[in-house]
């Protein structure tokens, strides 16, 4: 992925890959998992291309120096992974896809620490990238979360009839932590600032109640 069209630093990319230097493994701890993210081809600040000025200003919240969600302008790092590359081949999504038939069985596989989730978020890695609760302030979460929406709803679409709109499973909260109720179609997703609250019901699909769009 360092080399693809999305890192190589022109105009119309993501930015490129951080400047490759030495750095040591980073223990991220999130949702009662502690994981220790290797390095990888970068670690250093974006060199090239779109958001080489880039300020991240909030975190890093799961990893040193925890600073949480204060005020802490850097330079945005990327530290692109071909470990966890080699967990979103098209193989892996096709198999995501193809070989898992419940919304349990799917939301296990699809948000496994190394899945096609996790994996796209692990393969930008650097700061904040390898932090789940503020990965956002790399813009390249959005290229990555438009996928992850992408996949579940051609997932959904895969068996129409077959009760995959409407279906809910599992916890309000990541890995059930801290330990909460089974939520239902009724359950509110609050946003706190950012956007009034919103029941499951009513963004299950993209093309009911407020939403009108597809991929194609």
């Amino acid at each position: 992925p360092r080399k693809s069209k999305i890192f190589n630093g022109d105009v119309d990319s993501m930015g490129s890959n951080g400047e490759s230097i030495p750095h040591d493994p980073v223990p991220v701890s999130a949702f009662g998992l502690e994981l220790v993210i290797q390095p990888a081809t970068g670690g250093g600040c974006v060199y090239s291309g779109p958001f080489t000025d880039y300020t991240p200003n909030l975190g890093p919240v799961s990893y040193e120096p925890f600073v949480n969600l204060t005020y802490n302008p850097r330079c945005l790092r990327r530290d692109v992974s071909l470990v966890y590359a080699n967990n979103t081949k098209p193989t892996d999504v096709v198999n995501l896809l193809g070989l898992n038939g419940t919304l349990e069985e799917f939301n296990t596989v699809f948000e496994a620490p190394d899945g096609v989730h996790a994996a796209g978020h692990f393969i930008i890695g650097g700061d904040p990238g390898n932090d789940p609760f503020v990965s956002a302030g790399d813009p390249i979460f959005y290229l990555h979360h438009g996928q992850v929406d992408r996949l579940w709803t051609i997932w959904q679409a895969l068996n129409r009839s077959g009760g995959r709109f409407g279906e809910v499973f599992g916890t309000s909260t990541a890995f059930n932590q801290p330990p909460s109720a089974n939520v239902t179609l009724d359950y509110e997703l609050g946003f706190e600032v950012l956007a009034d609250p919103i029941t499951i019901r009513e963004v299950d699909s993209t093309v009911d109640g407020p939403f009108c769009y597809i991929y194609v």
